[in-house]
C-alpha cells in the first residue's frame, strides 16, 4: 500500500542556484544514513535539477543563466520555468519578451521541465502532503501564493510549520531566515511551481526556501558556505516531514 507521505522536492529550476542542487543531495544523503525513521514511514522523491539543461550551460557557458535551454526564437533561447506553470500564468510578475530572464514561454507548460512535474503532481496528489522547492537566494521561508496577496485556506498551520522549521534552521548555525508567504515577503509572481502544487495539485504544505545568502555573495555562494546550507536546511526539512506526518 502507498505510504502516507510522500515529501517531493524539486530544486534548480533555476540554473545559476547551485546551493539547490547541492542541498538536495545533501538531503538525499542524510535519508540514507537517517535514525530519525522518516525514510521507513514515508517516500521521498528528490529531484536535484528540474533544469538540466540550464544547470549543465551554467558550467560550460554562462554562470550566471537562468532560464531553460529551449529554442523560442531566432533571437533568445529558454523560459523562465518557474513562470511556466498553468495557475494564473502571466498575471503578474513575469513577461512574455522572449529575452526577458522572466519570461514566461509561449503558452504554460511548454517546457518539458514544468510539464514532468506538473504530470507528476497531478497522478499522485493524493497521495503528496509537502512540496518544496529551493531556490537561492535571500534566506525565506516562504508558502503559497505567490500571485496574490490572498492566501490558502490553511495558511496558518503552513506559517506554523514555518516558524518551527525557521528557528531549527536557525539553532544549527545562527543563520536568520524571514518567514511567511511569498506575495507578502519577497514579490509577487505567477505561474511558479510552488502555487501550481498548492492551488491545482492541492497538497497541503507547500513551500519555497530561498537559501543563503542575502545578497553579498548572492548566486556565487562560496564553497565553505555549501556544507552549512546543508545542515541547517536538513533540519528545516524534517521539521516539515515530521509535522505534516502527524497531521
Amino acid at each position: 500500500l502507498p505510504l502516507p507521505l510522500l515529501p517531493s522536492s524539486s530544486p534548480g529550476f533555476h540554473a545559476r542556484e547551485w546551493i539547490a542542487p547541492a542541498v538536495a543531495s545533501y538531503t538525499f544523503h542524510s535519508l540514507m544514513h537517517d535514525s530519525t525513521g522518516l525514510l521507513n514511514s514515508t517516500v521521498w522523491i528528490i529531484a536535484p535539477s528540474m533544469n538540466p539543461d540550464g544547470y549543465d550551460f551554467t558550467w560550460t557557458n554562462d554562470r550566471l543563466w537562468r532560464k531553460t535551454r529551449s529554442n523560442r526564437t531566432m533571437l533568445c533561447k529558454g523560459v523562465d520555468p518557474n513562470r511556466n506553470f498553468d495557475f494564473h500564468w502571466m498575471e503578474v510578475g513575469a513577461s512574455d519578451n522572449p529575452c526577458s530572464e522572466i519570461y514566461a514561454g509561449p503558452e504554460a507548460l511548454s517546457e518539458p521541465e514544468t510539464q514532468a512535474l506538473a504530470n507528476f503532481m497531478l497522478a499522485q496528489k493524493d497521495r503528496v502532503k509537502v512540496y518544496i522547492t529551493l531556490h537561492s537566494y535571500s534566506q525565506l521561508f516562504m508558502y503559497p501564493y505567490g500571485h496574490t496577496l490572498d492566501l490558502p485556506d490553511n495558511w496558518e498551520e503552513l506559517d506554523r510549520v514555518a516558524k518551527l522549521a525557521v528557528e531549527a534552521l536557525t539553532a544549527v548555525h545562527g543563520t536568520e531566515y524571514e518567514y511567511g508567504s511569498c506575495g507578502s515577503i519577497l514579490y509577487l509572481d505567477a505561474g511558479s511551481s510552488r502555487d501550481y502544487v498548492k492551488g491545482v495539485a492541492q497538497v497541503p504544505y507547500v513551500y519555497t526556501i530561498e537559501l543563503r545568502d542575502q545578497g553579498y555573495y548572492g548566486f556565487l555562494l562560496p564553497p565553505e558556505q555549501i556544507l552549512p546550507t546543508c545542515e541547517e536546511t536538513w533540519e528545516a526539512i524534517q521539521v516539515v516531514a515530521k509535522e505534516a506526518l502527524a497531521m
